[in-house]
């Protein structure tokens, strides 16, 4: 009889155990690719990204990135989904090569999307985009989405920046001290751009190696030249600044 209550306590748990492994958030990866070719130049389109599967917060999660994805597309167009998005992207690169057979080289937008941090209540992805679509250079950004882990839902950066004064101080001062801008003087004087309102946080702000990332890319406070400007703070010096855990 002891035998049996063991057994059966056993399998009880085991059970239990499979459940809650089959109930865990998860994610796969999911591909698009799409191409088309006039003579030896060709315009592609090549997408990665997480799918996350398995809770009920995966579908608002999944329905966000997806939107953002499409973002990196015709901004003044909407899509259904990347297929749609694609083939419009393509049909405009032969209707330039139409009007202009001899322009060289090809067209291109590459966006991968990968997960950089997970707590018990939050989700961060990066996403890392480099377009061409002729000019004098390709255009590449970094862009952050910031998730409630349980609801699935997105999270806007005044409920990611919670004390945003602070936040505006301390990412100010690591600016100063990444470009070497002498005490004095300021920011406008060494080649950067500002608004009106003086020094801003950037766009891309996100969770990655157990730290706080902000990344300026090109144009945003400076010329291209100058490139991306990446800062990161360790996640214990920003209590209170923060959403944190």
């Amino acid at each position: 009889m002891k035998y049996l209550v063991f057994i059966v306590t056993v399998l009880f748990f085991a059970c239990n155990n499979s459940e809650q492994r089959e109930t865990q958030l998860t994610f796969s990866k999911k591909t698009f690719s799409s191409e088309r070719c006039i003579d030896d130049n060709c315009a592609k389109v090549e997408v990665s990204w997480p799918v996350a599967e398995n809770v009920p917060a995966a579908s608002l999660i999944n329905e966000e990135i997806e939107l953002q994805l499409l973002a990196y597309f015709q901004q003044d167009k909407t899509y259904i989904n990347l297929d749609s998005a694609a083939n419009d992207y393509l049909n405009s690169y032969e209707e330039f090569k139409s009007d202009f057979p001899d322009a060289p080289g090809g067209w291109s937008i590459e966006v991968n999307v990968e997960k950089t941090y997970e707590s018990d209540s939050t989700l961060s992805f990066k996403f890392t985009e480099f377009n061409f679509s002729g000019g004098a250079h390709p255009n590449s950004s970094v862009y952050y989405m910031n998730f409630d882990k349980q609801s699935g839902e997105y999270l806007s950066i005044d409920r990611v920046v919670l004390d945003e004064k602070k936040m505006l101080e301390i990412t100010e001062k690591a600016f100063r001290k990444h470009h070497e801008v002498a005490e004095g003087k300021s920011l406008e004087e060494a080649g950067f751009f500002l608004s009106e309102t003086g020094f801003f946080l950037p766009n891309a702000m996100g969770y990655e190696d157990e730290k706080f990332h902000l990344t300026y890319i090109p144009y945003e406070i400076g010329p291209y030249v100058m490139g991306y400007t990446e800062l990161e703070f360790e996640l214990q010096d920003l209590g209170g600044i923060v959403r944190w855990k």
